[in-house]
């Protein structure tokens, strides 16, 4: 298989994955693995896939693998990171994280990966420590910034958590997690009309940002705008397709169902 067909067959299942079509997906991947066992992006392409479809174990499995034919693959590392941290294994995933620091010392988002783990240990001081330490390397970084205003504010720290998404917001407005970040923390301040505004201004950045959907439908229940929250809710089904959230996804259908019925008795 010639160089040009091997990348036409990897374009062909990331389009499919991009598309939903994660089962036909996994297929192509397992058939370019099979034929290119010796490449570390066959178990990578393999993996992402099979993550995308809810089996993280296996996807765990194969970076494991593609990692022992490309050990200072820092993207790789970092991805094993991810998947460890989903799947609840801090140790190992703070190592994935600390040998892409050794690998580059000046990797702000290695910082903020370790910052994660941290954070989600509830070792909040080491986590901001985190954040700080690639905020020193990047003040720019707006992935640091977004994890330092989540750590401040879960800390009460409610004027940091404000100026570290507001900064993020400033340094890429076009960034939708930022945005969200902000919104969600308005409306936890009952501050409606600004949480409306940056979860508008998060979709209008990525359309496809599903979490936003599901802050805008709330804004709207709060505010007895059920035609709307409606509409933002099946939003967010349209978007979210991931396999990890079909717990959420059952309970959007349900508040839909529940509201037509409102409007029905309206």
């Amino acid at each position: 298989m010639s160089d040009t067909e091997l990348n036409a067959t990897v374009q062909k299942g990331l389009d499919l994955l991009d598309q939903g079509e994660i089962k036909q997906a996994i297929s192509l991947f397992e058939e370019y693995w099979q034929n290119n066992k010796n490449l570390p992006d066959s178990w990578f392409y393999l993996g992402d896939a099979l993550a995308e479809d809810g089996l993280l174990d296996d996807a765990i499995a194969r970076y494991r693998e593609g990692i022992k034919l490309a050990p200072e693959d820092a993207d790789a590392l970092t991805t094993l990171g991810d998947m460890l941290l989903e799947a609840g294994n801090h140790k190992e995933s703070l190592a994935c994280y600390k040998k892409v620091l050794a690998i580059d010392p000046k990797d702000a988002d290695a910082l903020v990966s370790i910052g994660l783990v941290h954070n989600s240990q509830d070792r909040c001081d080491e986590a901001i420590q985190a954040f700080r330490q690639a905020l020193d390397l990047e003040p720019d970084n707006v992935f640091a910034l977004n994890a330092l205003g989540d750590s401040l504010y879960g800390q009460g720290d409610v004027d940091g958590a404000i100026a570290a998404f507001s900064k993020g917001v400033e340094i890429d407005p076009t960034d939708p997690a930022a945005h969200f970040n902000l919104g969600e923390l308005y409306y936890d301040l009952e501050e409606l009309e600004e949480a409306e505004d940056e979860c508008l201004e998060a979709v209008r950045c990525d359309p496809a940002f599903s979490m936003a959907y599901l802050t805008l439908g709330g804004i709207c229940m709060d505010q007895d705008r059920t035609a709307d929250a409606i509409v933002h809710f099946e939003h967010y089904l349209k978007y979210e397709k991931s396999v990890q959230a079909a717990d959420m996804i059952a309970e959007v259908k349900a508040v839909i169902e529940g509201l037509k019925e409102e409007l029905k008795g309206s």
